[in-house]
């Protein structure tokens, strides 16, 4: 393991490390700063996401950049003045203003069997307190499920049902409902979640168009926000500062104050902002910063199939 890492960090060949066979405090730090910089868990722990790590050759890792110089180059050559960044690769989210970020934080992306598309669309408003009209394969794959195993599921956590072929019109009782007689490729109803607490998409959701109907949002599931890999999302971006992010978007003087009053009145509202904001939802798995080049672990497994075209 010396050995390895000695090729990334000459202080471990010099002498004083020579017939070191300890796993001692120093090579310990290295391998963190190896897990840091591959996208994995930080913990000093050489288990089996950082030994594979580790035994990936220099041939591919030079493949893994060429890759991404690829991606980078399907970039506009003009980003725009202020924009977001959402890089699903790293889990990151960075609100770029006169080439510096202003923002960056942590974003929970889809899970690998309902991955994120890449996308460049423009943020043109902004949700508060939103409904969450649930996707109808959630409702049916998802959600269903713990209606049956709970009958008080959809009540306590504030849905609203409808019958799916009236749309938002015939509201349905879930206690007049026989759930053990409904199933996931006969589901006969649309599911919507009011504002609250309980709310999926949390306090704020950000809006722009796309063909996949994704969005960002805020969530009530902060915890999550501590994993290394993010991908559990059904293919939604969550936020993890979304009132910081809502400032930035709007752009305006006393946006934030605006926005808290606006969340604590528990009204569904919506802001449109004064000049349309470009996001960009990229995925790259090696990357540059601070002088360095970052890696992840390809949560969607793209860079194989993507070698092939190159």
């Amino acid at each position: 393991i010396r050995k390895r890492l000695a090729v990334e960090d000459a202080t471990l060949s010099r002498p004083e490390f020579d017939g070191v066979q300890q796993y001692d405090a120093r090579l310990e730090q290295t391998v963190r700063d190896f897990q840091r910089r591959h996208g994995l868990k930080i913990d000093g722990i050489i288990g089996p996401q950082t030994l594979a790590a580790l035994n990936v050759s220099a041939q591919e890792m030079v493949d893994k950049v060429r890759i991404n110089l690829e991606r980078f180059r399907w970039l506009p050559d003009d980003l725009g003045s202020r924009y977001l960044m959402v890089n699903l690769g790293s889990y990151q989210l960075r609100a770029v203003e006169n080439n510096q970020t202003r923002l960056s934080m942590k974003v929970i992306v889809g899970k690998r069997t309902r991955s994120t598309p890449t996308f460049s669309s423009r943020m043109t408003h902004i949700v508060i307190n939103p409904y969450w009209n649930v996707p109808h394969r959630l409702a049916r794959l998802d959600l269903l499920p713990k209606q049956q195993a709970d009958p008080d599921f959809f009540f306590l956590n504030d849905f609203n049902i409808y019958l799916r072929e009236s749309g938002f019109q015939t509201a349905v009782d879930p206690y007049l409902v026989n759930w053990d007689e409904i199933s996931a490729s006969q589901f006969p109803f649309r599911l919507q979640q009011r504002p609250g607490i309980r709310n999926a998409l949390g306090k704020l959701k950000f809006m722009f168009p796309n063909p996949w109907n994704i969005y960002l949002h805020d969530t009530p599931n902060k915890d999550l926000f501590d994993e290394t890999q993010r991908n559990f999302s059904s293919g939604c971006i969550r936020v993890e500062q979304p009132l910081e992010l809502a400032e930035f978007s709007l752009n305006r003087d006393g946006a934030r104050q605006s926005l808290l009053d606006r969340i604590i009145s528990g009204r569904n509202q919506g802001e449109r902002l004064d000049t349309p904001l470009p996001v960009y939802a990229v995925y790259f798995t090696a990357w540059p910063y601070q002088g360095e080049v970052l890696f992840s672990p390809d949560p969607y497994q793209r860079d194989q199939q993507m070698f092939k075209f190159l």
